[in-house]
């Protein structure tokens, strides 16, 4: 992936809102920026943002919604092409299938007034479209039918920069190095075309001009143009994110890790509040956060530019991140299920010294019991030698004292008991045996137990039964149905696995569950009330799924 490409994405929308609202291509004006940051607080903030990413892609359907009911207002041929350029600029990077509908209705429009200069605007919006979907060839042919001397001079800008999107895409996928510099050459030709077309303090020139100067190698100069824009230039959201990219790009060229994570992360934070669904930045952060061993955020990151390339209909996107997401969501899934088989591990481990503990426990009761028997038959010895009534008397007395001192010995050990598992826990602490230490101090133990055993339930019969909770909803009525979380049971679907593993005594469920008979009752008649068929028949329909 090259910066160009970034840029591609960047410029397009930049020149092209230029032509349709007519609007000069620079800024207006200037907005404070922050320029201290750590990987970190930046990533966090990134993950709070993709999190509430919807609430923007809301923003942007209202937005749309708007320029409709703008078009539909317009009347003159001149303010409808205006308003439907409006709205390919909306849906440019958020939605390619209906920028493209609405190209074909400026192309439509400006054909039927004969319009000259709409009928060139709209090709060239055509052409974007063409690029979009990875059509290359169908491109290449439209921008050749359009002759540059037959060009107003405000739209040469958005034609070079279409020429060069040609060339950089063409570079990029080119397989032999002979071709790809011819590509490359053009390329330069036509980036020089776009910054004599451009005034000087222009956004679009400082960014096209500080990609010139990273093909040069020249990073310290690219960056101070960028910083230059970003702190005198009053950039929205998008463009902001153009600037943060290149910035990124030229960090990592130059490998500094933490500040391209942290423009990468930037960028993409611009991107998401922008509602743009065709974008790089998060794509390469989740690059170099796997290269880094994150696999986790790497997972999150690369799933979430997929899904907004797809809900873009982005294709030629889609395609170039499915590589990289899927070796990502492999290594994921493969540290998910090593995590899992360590705590499965740990928790054998656990019961191990629980049962360890135990035996323990009851080797020392018997030893005090065997201690306490050998007393007891020496004080009878003694005492044998005494009348038969007086040992008939004594014998009350050994009893009534045997008695005692069981109890006595009892209470002993309970007291032994809680000073060896006192020591036990000064051991377990001075050896760092953490856990160990957790579950004997604990008050939570039996509860932190039960949820396991109820989870290692839960994952057991789903495995035995995985279409349960699927066949299970088909039973109910739609809006009665149980969603539960992936691997586990509700409350509900718990009582009626149990149904299904024979168990239909209610106080024996309660038992299981830990609930009380009447919750379990109220479950029971809950669920049977939202039957779909017989309720009756519910309870014998589920034993046989």
């Amino acid at each position: 992936m090259t910066i160009f490409q970034r840029l591609t994405i960047g410029l397009t929308s930049l020149i092209a809102t230029c032509l349709a609202t007519g609007l000069p291509l620079r800024a207006e004006n200037p907005d404070s920026h922050t320029t201290s940051y750590t990987v970190k607080a930046t990533l966090d903030s990134l993950d709070r943002l993709i999190g509430q990413r919807y609430r923007f892609t809301r923003q942007k359907e209202k937005e749309i919604h708007n320029l409709k009911q703008k078009l539909k207002r317009q009347r003159t041929p001149s303010d409808r092409f205006q308003a439907l350029g409006s709205l390919v600029d909306a849906y440019r990077a958020f939605s390619i299938d209906s920028q493209t509908v609405y190209v074909k209705r400026q192309i439509a429009l400006s054909d039927s007034i004969g319009n000259r200069d709409m009928q060139i605007q709209a090709k060239l919006n055509m052409v974007e479209c063409f690029y979009n979907a990875g059509m290359y060839k169908e491109a290449d042919e439209l921008l050749g039918k359009i002759k540059r001397s037959s060009l107003p001079s405000y739209i040469l800008p958005y034609y070079y920069h279409l020429k060069r999107t040609l060339y950089g895409l063409l570079a990029d996928y080119a397989l032999e190095p002979e071709i790809r510099n011819d590509y490359n050459r053009l390329l330069g030709l036509y980036r020089d075309s776009i910054l004599q077309a451009n005034d000087a303090s222009s956004f679009t020139y400082s960014v096209v001009k500080s990609d010139e100067l990273t093909a040069q190698h020249d990073y310290s100069q690219a960056l101070q143009i960028l910083r230059e824009a970003l702190y005198q230039m009053p950039l929205d959201s998008h463009d902001r994110g153009i600037a943060y990219y290149c910035m990124a790009e030229v960090f990592d060229k130059t490998q500094q890790s933490d500040s391209s994570k942290i423009y990468y992360a930037l960028s993409a934070q611009c991107d998401l509040k922008a509602s743009v669904r065709e974008y790089v930045s998060l794509h390469r952060l989740a690059e170099q956060l796997f290269r880094e061993g994150d696999i986790e955020r790497a997972y999150a990151y690369i799933k979430c530019s997929v899904e907004d390339a797809r809900a873009c209909n982005a294709r030629v996107r889609s395609l170039e991140f499915m590589p990289v997401f899927t070796i990502i969501e492999e290594v994921y899934q493969a540290q998910i299920q090593k995590q899992r088989e360590l705590s499965i591990l740990f928790t054998y481990i656990t019961c191990a010294f629980c049962i360890i503990l135990l035996v323990t426990f009851v080797i020392l009761f018997y030893q005090n019991h065997r201690l306490n028997m050998v007393k007891e038959k020496l004080n009878l010895t003694n005492q044998h030698l005494q009348t038969v009534n007086d040992s008939l008397t004594e014998s009350n007395h050994v009893k009534e004292e045997y008695l005692s001192r069981y109890m006595d010995h009892c209470a002993v050990y309970i007291d032994k008991m809680d000073d060896y598992r006192r020591s036990l826990n000064k051991l377990a602490s001075m050896g760092k045996v953490e856990e160990l230490a957790k579950n004997l101090k604990s008050q939570n133990l039996i509860t932190n137990e039960r949820k396991m055993f109820y989870a290692e339930f839960d994952q057991s019969f789903l495995k035995l039964y995985p279409d349960f909770v699927e066949k299970f909803n088909q039973l109910l009525i739609p809006e009665a149905r149980i969603t539960p979380k992936p691997n586990s049971l509700t409350p509900e679907l718990r009582i009626y696995a149990l149904v299904r593993l024979g168990t239909t005594d209610s106080a024996k469920i309660a038992r299981f569950l830990c609930y009380s008979v009447s919750t379990i009752y109220n479950y029971r008649v809950k669920i049977r009330n939202s039957a779909l068929g017989s309720r009756d028949d519910f309870e014998e329909q589920v034993m046989h799924l």
